[in-house]
């Protein structure tokens, strides 16, 4: 009996072995594939990095697509599976390792000292999910003051965009683009054109907060889209956008970064703090005094370089002698589609451009569920970013114009009222889709597109921004002299990439803010006193009889 029993445990524990030991090849057959154990890496040119192939069969052939770049400096391991690779330019290549047929590929980006790699983590880890690339900064010389530190910021409370604010922007979108297009017909028949309306509102909105009088009036009803007789007014009005910014900002599953600032001429303009610390509120713009010479043109544009995530350079152009204060804005988004297009299934096809030319051009290319409107006899589909856990939500809106209507006559007729309006009417629809990928910058200047949409007194010399600054002798008054915008863009399979800025620059008027200037030239022995401001209670009073 103890000898069956002995016996059935032995047969037992041989079941055991031999199940568990049929099993093992199992698990390590699948996980035997060779892999390598980085995809991506960034590294400092003149430092190396280590990547290998894990479960390499074979010996490992190594090779780098662009030597100049990085090149393999070392290979170990029985199989040569571990490789060190040095880096030797700034740049970007493939280290490649090939298993037999197979061949895995590592992408490199070589950085220079100092610059700054910003690793976006995968979407489902929370992060943007877009490739790795080097964000640099560029340092400001030290003749632009940046006062920014001494002033503290008062953001009012997020309140969400009534009805009046939401068709209002709308329809000063659409109404500048169009004139953003009729502006550049005059000079190029086929032409990539692309604004930002955010951008250039929050530049305007800033400018906005210093008019005063008939200047002021005008900016309102344009930048309220033209809808009702007196616009939306200065402080709901940047109220509303700030609100909008912020909450853009917020969002942890793209990137939207809003960025403002005030630069100011030293020694010719004194802006006064109401101004300054209104945009600091409601814009949290930085504020710097400089000589406005060729460097302060450099740190502007350094400044939208760092702000514009290095997409938007070179904005600012020569100051001229009666510039006295610039006032720019940058934008930048980067966020990746809520469903990725298929790259196996993009293919190259034939474009017909504006002129009538065939172009080739890669269609990233998806069948799903949509939403979807028509818009001005066009149909168009809305295509989601990521949207995260935090407040946000970005779309991307295509609208393809009926065949044989000329884009130019389409856009004529889009205004800010129908489009919102077949937006809130979208429905869902199964669409197959090619989209072209594009990539194009753009720049104009906006000054007549403004003044053709009423912007008008503000170009002249009876502007008032009496509210911007205080007069000198310097500086009498102020116009605006030009409005810049530059833009990006980037769509592709992963998702998109865009940038603006805008810059208002601001000249000497030849006339004052309609009050004369008092000349008071203390050359002579005065009395003085210091008294509380509320009720003018002399606190000091003194005489000054000789400065000797």
């Amino acid at each position: 009996m103890k000898l069956h029993k002995r016996g059935l445990s032995i047969v037992l524990l041989l079941a055991v072995f031999i199940s568990v030991y049929l099993a093992v090849p199992c698990k390590v057959q699948a996980a035997s594939k060779p892999a390598l154990s980085k995809k991506t890496v960034s590294v400092t040119k003149g430092k190396t990095v280590t990547i290998k192939v894990r479960n390499a069969k074979k010996r490992v052939k190594w090779s780098s697509t662009n030597k100049k770049i990085a090149y393999v400096k070392k290979k170990t391991g029985k199989k040569r599976q571990k490789a060190v690779i040095k880096a030797k330019k700034k740049g970007t290549c493939y280290i490649k390792a090939k298993i037999g047929k197979k061949t895995l590929k590592c992408k490199v980006t070589v950085k220079n000292k100092g610059d700054v790699t910003v690793t976006p983590v995968s979407p489902d880890d929370g992060g943007t999910g877009l490739e790795d690339r080097v964000i640099r900064t560029r340092n400001l010389s030290n003749s632009s003051k940046d006062l920014t530190a001494g002033m503290k910021s008062y953001p009012p409370a997020y309140s969400a965009p009534d009805a009046a604010f939401i068709n209002g922007t709308s329809s000063f979108s659409f109404n500048l683009f169009k004139e953003t297009v009729k502006s550049e017909r005059k000079t190029s028949a086929v032409t990539n054109i692309l604004i930002s309306p955010d951008s250039v509102m929050t530049a305007l909105a800033m400018t906005e907060n210093g008019a005063a009088g008939n200047t002021l009036s005008e900016m309102e009803y344009v930048l309220g889209g033209g809808i009702s007789a007196t616009g939306i007014p200065c402080a709901r009005f940047n109220t509303y956008l700030s609100g909008l910014n912020r909450k853009l900002m917020g969002s942890d599953a793209f990137i939207y970064n809003v960025a403002n600032s005030i630069w100011a001429r030293e020694n010719m303009v004194s802006p006064k703090t109401s101004f300054l610390q209104a945009n600091k509120n409601y814009h949290d713009a930085e504020y710097y005094v400089a000589p406005f010479n060729d460097q302060t043109s450099a740190d502007m544009n350094s400044w939208v370089f760092n702000k514009s995530r290095n997409m938007i350079d070179n904005i600012i152009g020569k100051l001229s002698e009666d510039s006295r204060m610039v006032l720019i804005n940058t934008v930048a988004f980067e966020g990746v589609w809520a469903k990725q297009f298929e790259e196996s299934r993009m293919k190259r096809e034939d474009f017909t451009s504006g002129s009538g030319a065939k172009q080739s051009a890669m269609m990233l290319k998806d069948t799903g569920d949509y939403q979807y409107f028509t818009v001005n006899s066009g149909q168009a589909f809305v295509k989601s970013y990521r949207i995260g856990k935090k407040a946000g939500k970005i779309a991307f809106v295509g609208i393809l114009p009926p065949k044989g209507e000329s884009i130019d006559h389409f856009i004529a007729g889009l205004n800010g009222s129908s489009f919102i309006s077949a937006w809130n009417s979208r429905k869902s629809a199964v669409i197959n889709l090619s989209l072209p990928e594009f990539s194009y910058d753009y720049s104009t200047e906006m000054a007549d597109s403004l003044n053709e949409l009423g912007i008008r007194e503000a170009f002249t010399d009876d502007a008032d921004f009496s509210n911007m600054a205080i007069p000198t002798p310097e500086t009498p008054g102020l116009k605006i002299s030009k409005v810049l915008h530059k833009t990006h863009i980037e769509v592709y399979a992963k998702g998109t990439k865009a940038a603006a800025a805008t810059a208002v620059v601001m000249e000497k008027a030849g006339a004052a803010f309609g009050t004369d200037i008092i000349e008071l030239k203390f050359d002579r022995p005065f009395v003085y006193a210091l008294v509380d401001a509320d009720s003018g209670i002399p606190l000091f009073i003194g005489e000054v009889v000789s400065v000797g």
